[in-house]
């Protein structure tokens, strides 16, 4: 669904809500994807994503709160009763149910888990023991598996059985009697195979599992790195407990990507493009305070250096430069650093040779740049000694960019803190403080020896 398109819905229900028509809101969303749906409600005001929401029939309002961001299935949520929650939650799978419950109120957890199908309320009670990050947070309880002396006649049916129950199934999981996984095979081999033959006699063995304690990211990495469909997941003794399917592992690596990209940007990772004026700023407020902090301390070193300013004015023009060449270039640094940390590539046991190549980095850079600024400062006017302190302060300013851009997300991953939270907010007031003070330092200096 394109913007316009999208935008064209939300006006025409936004018509029919002031007209009180429902039956023709029902048949315009009977049309559209669930996630077309959940995009249109996160641009909506509050009000009128929640008229729209009580309209949705079971089926699409339990796919249309998962493709809504936590703040508004939050408040889809509170909006509805209990008994209208549990029809809901019954028609998601397992993990999502346990995603949508864990955010509920503990007596209201209470009440949809006592509501739903007894052994579907198992099976989430199960996965709700797991942190929502990880390899046990993600899976789902529903799958097929056989044991390993079924015959490839007996799985086909236990597969055709499942299917009225379970979505996306790419393979079967093979078992022995104390449900450890000892294989697995395709569907397209198992359909291939003759009816009588043993299943473990055609299955893969040692197939690829994954612990339920693996963090999110890293299960992540194995799918892309094995082009997987499916990964079983195993407790401690290797028994069977859960799968999951790459649709699962395609959010997370989106939600991985953005939460790093907003984080860098000094966003909350809630934040949309169509957000009502008063989210935004409440999102983003906080972190323009804490960047106004950063450029006053910025300020303070050029308040330092007033006299010498006054001395001589060309530096407040020539100031931006080192300071903002320095900013972009430390943030190309994070930028590349953070994505090593986030795929695995970069560690504190090899941090030192980056640490050395980003510096060496920034040294060449700073040179080329650096000659190229004192050239053009000489152009606007200024005495060649001016340029030459330009291109020392730059060249300065963009090794301090090459060591800051690298170093902060490598101090934050050693204590344990998301590296992405190095954003360009605080690399940005390290080089413009690292800037302005070599710049004007080395002007005051220069005056000092008589050179300006």
């Amino acid at each position: 669904m394109t913007t316009e398109v999208k935008n064209d819905h939300i006006e025409e229900i936004r018509a029919l809500l002031e007209a009180q028509n429902e039956d023709a809101i029902t048949h315009l969303l009977s049309d559209l994807h669930a996630s077309d749906i959940g995009r249109m409600l996160m641009s909506m005001e509050e009000e009128e994503a929640i008229a729209v929401f009580k309209l949705l029939d079971p089926e699409m309002a339990s796919a249309v709160l998962l493709e809504v961001d936590e703040h508004m299935r939050k408040a889809l949520i509170s909006s509805i009763s209990s008994e209208e929650l549990i029809e809901v939650v019954h028609e998601m799978e397992t993990d999502d149910a346990a995603d949508v419950i864990s955010e509920l109120p503990l007596e209201e957890a209470k009440q949809v888990l006592d509501g739903i199908d007894k052994q579907e309320s198992i099976e989430v009670q199960k996965l709700l023991v797991y942190p929502e990050d990880t390899a046990g947070g993600k899976m789902q309880a529903e799958l097929v598996s056989v044991h390993q002396d079924s015959t490839v006649e007996e799985t086909i049916e236990e597969v055709r059985k499942k299917s009225k129950l379970i979505e996306n199934i790419s393979n079967v999981f093979v078992v022995d009697s104390f449900h450890r996984l000892v294989g697995t095979v395709a569907l397209d081999k198992l359909i291939l195979a003759g009816p009588k033959v043993k299943i473990k006699d055609i299955a893969e063995p040692d197939p690829i599992t994954v612990r339920t304690d693996v963090d999110q990211e890293d299960v992540a990495k194995i799918f892309q790195r094995y082009d997987l469909l499916s990964l079983p997941v195993v407790d401690s003794e290797d028994r069977l407990v859960g799968r999951i399917t790459v649709d699962d592992v395609v959010d997370v690596i989106e939600e991985e990507i953005f939460e790093d990209f907003y984080k860098m940007a000094g966003l909350n990772i809630e934040a949309r493009v169509f957000d009502p004026p008063k989210r935004s700023i409440k999102m983003r407020l906080p972190w323009l305070f804490i960047n106004l902090i950063t450029a006053a301390l910025s300020a303070s070193v050029v308040r330092v250096f007033q006299g010498t300013i006054e001395q001589l004015v060309i530096l407040a023009v020539l100031m931006p430069i080192v300071a903002g060449m320095g900013g972009n270039a430390a943030t190309q640094t994070i930028t590349v650093v953070v994505r090593g940390l986030a795929l695995g590539e970069l560690n504190l046991k090899n941090a030192r040779w980056v640490l050395f190549k980003e510096a060496l980095v920034g040294l060449a850079n700073g040179l080329m740049t650096g000659s190229v600024a004192g050239f053009i400062a000489y152009m606007l006017g200024a005495k060649p000694i001016v340029g030459l302190l330009l291109f020392m302060a730059m060249t300065a300013n963009m090794v301090i960019a090459g060591l800051v851009g690298s170093l902060m997300p490598l101090i934050l991953k050693w204590f344990k803190f998301d590296p992405a939270i190095s954003s360009s907010i605080f690399v940005t007031a390290c080089t413009d403080i690292g800037g302005f003070f070599t710049f004007l330092g080395l002007a005051t200096a220069f005056m000092k020896m008589g050179l300006l």
